[in-house]
């Protein structure tokens, strides 16, 4: 893999030559924007950049969650640095050993739900999680293509949530799937993307990762599904869980409606059957 491989985003290129970084190629099943990269010294890192120079701070408070769990020993790469360019925001980390995780075993979910346990510290800053993540719900709720049915039960469970007691203080991933660890067979090595992690509630990431078992039963086995769910139930409370549930269909859905408007109601729909039982 070299620096004139086509399928490195340009904005990437740009960074890392702007860095003085040597590109060694982009990752078989890897995020969007992140390639591996070399220093003038040898050491292999990881850099990311999206063209959104704005991200800067968002990414910043990412990289500071990601150090204080890293500083306890918790498998997240450390964050080199984080910065901007006129086009794009970026970030240089460390490169984790292991494969991205394709299949949900029981292990494996075990794992990530007692890493995501560990997410159950102080971050050093605070967020009003309950009143942002209505508002946002509220806001994709009104302007996002939906089914009237759907939207009935999505409201609701936003209601539901309305007054129930939410941390601010903890550190939320805020995209915690399987497809975002590594394993070595048996062992997850790392847990990566901390680019949008934050303050507020923890359990957000457990419930994130009862989302995916449940809209993508094909990439989960039954059991880790069982287990994740068993972790969400036995962790928060019915509306918690229902708005968390709601929150993350409806920012999935807007996601999906800025690519295929067509497309953005079905995928709702779908989604909405898929978590029926965290969601009524």
């Amino acid at each position: 893999m070299a620096d004139g491989r086509d399928d490195v985003d340009p904005h990437v290129r740009q960074v890392a030559a702007d860095l003085g970084l040597s590109i060694v190629g982009p990752f078989a099943h890897g995020t969007f924007g992140a390639v591996a990269v070399a220093t003038p010294g040898g050491e292999e890192l990881v850099l990311k950049a999206l063209p959104d120079p704005a991200l800067e701070p968002v990414w910043a408070a990412g990289a500071e969650m990601a150090a204080r769990l890293h500083e306890q020993g918790y498998p997240n790469p450390r964050i080199v640095a984080v910065g901007s360019t006129g086009a794009a925001v970026w970030s240089l980390q460390e490169r984790l050993a292991g494969e991205v995780l394709r299949r949900l075993t029981a292990t494996h979910a075990s794992q990530l739900i007692a890493l995501a346990q560990r997410h159950d510290i102080d971050s050093g800053r605070s967020r009003p999680w309950r009143e942002d993540a209505i508002a946002a719900a509220r806001g994709w709720l009104d302007t996002t293509p939906i089914e009237p049915t759907d939207a009935r039960v999505l409201a609701a469970a936003i209601e539901r949530g309305a007054r129930s007691e939410l941390l601010r203080t903890t550190i939320v991933h805020g995209d915690f799937h399987h497809g975002n660890a590594l394993v070595d067979g048996d062992e997850i090595t790392g847990v990566f993307d901390w680019e949008i992690a934050g303050p507020g509630d923890w359990r957000f990431d457990l419930v994130m990762l009862a989302f995916g078992c449940h809209v993508r039963p094909d990439a989960c086995e039954p059991s880790a599904a069982a287990l994740v769910t068993e972790a969400v139930r036995s962790t928060c409370p019915d509306d918690v869980a229902a708005l968390m549930a709601a929150c993350q269909v409806l920012r999935q859905t807007s996601i999906i409606a800025t690519r295929s408007p067509d497309s953005a109601a079905r995928a709702c729909g779908r989604m909405v059957a898929a978590l029926d039982d965290l969601l009524t």
